[in-house]
């Protein structure tokens, strides 16, 4: 287990430093490509409720765009809050992101006086945020388990998002309790994982 995350860490650290070394035209031109794919796949799909990320400027794919794009065409928009003393998300839904605010680690989050708590069933789209993901659909997340907590019970289609170059052909570290998702969209193309359908781990005996 020490090796894992020996591992995880050093792929995390190489992810960062790659997104950092993003230029900012790089990184828009990036973002737009990202939204694009991502709009037409919501576009052809009925989307009962949209969750998803609000993005961190300086890494992560931005995701405001896609929040707008859902706004303005009335898709409900569930937006994840940090519960930190759980390490575990709670989900509002919001109609306008006037009702964001800034909370745990610097990300902007519904603020709860304002916004109505989704509860479950969880289901619809869920748009995934990562530092890696592999051929598999295996997510690398950043290492708190926020999300693989919360995708366990999540029961729509889970798309990660994704540059590029944090896109790995070959399997990256994982254990049991990391996220596998439905689709992965890179600005390069849209990836369908199949294997997403089946269990990577056999269940043990």
């Amino acid at each position: 287990m020490q090796e894992l995350t020996i591992e995880k860490n050093q792929l995390r650290s190489e992810c960062k430093r790659r997104r950092r070394a993003m230029s900012a035209e790089q990184k828009n031109n990036a973002d737009s490509l990202i939204f694009e794919r991502t709009s037409d796949i919501l576009g052809g799909l009925m989307v009962s409720y949209l969750y998803c990320y609000v993005s961190s400027p300086e890494i992560e794919v931005d995701t405001l765009k896609l929040i707008d794009m859902a706004l303005g065409r009335n898709i409900p928009v569930v937006v994840p809050k940090c519960v930190t003393h759980t390490c575990r998300l709670e989900h509002y839904i919001i109609s306008s992101r006037k009702q964001l605010e800034t909370g745990s680690f610097g990300i902007m989050e519904p603020d709860p006086e304002q916004c109505e708590r989704k509860t479950e069933p969880h289901e619809g789209i869920c748009i995934v945020p990562g530092l890696a993901f592999d051929a598999a659909g295996v997510r690398m997340g950043y290492g708190k388990g926020y999300y693989d907590r919360f995708l366990e019970n999540f029961k729509g289609l889970k798309i990660g998002l994704c540059y590029e170059n944090c896109f790995y052909k070959q399997r990256i570290p994982y254990d049991r309790y990391d996220a596998v998702m439905d689709m992965i969209v890179t600005e390069r193309k849209v990836r369908k994982i199949y294997a997403a359908l089946t269990p990577i781990f056999k269940e043990e005996v």
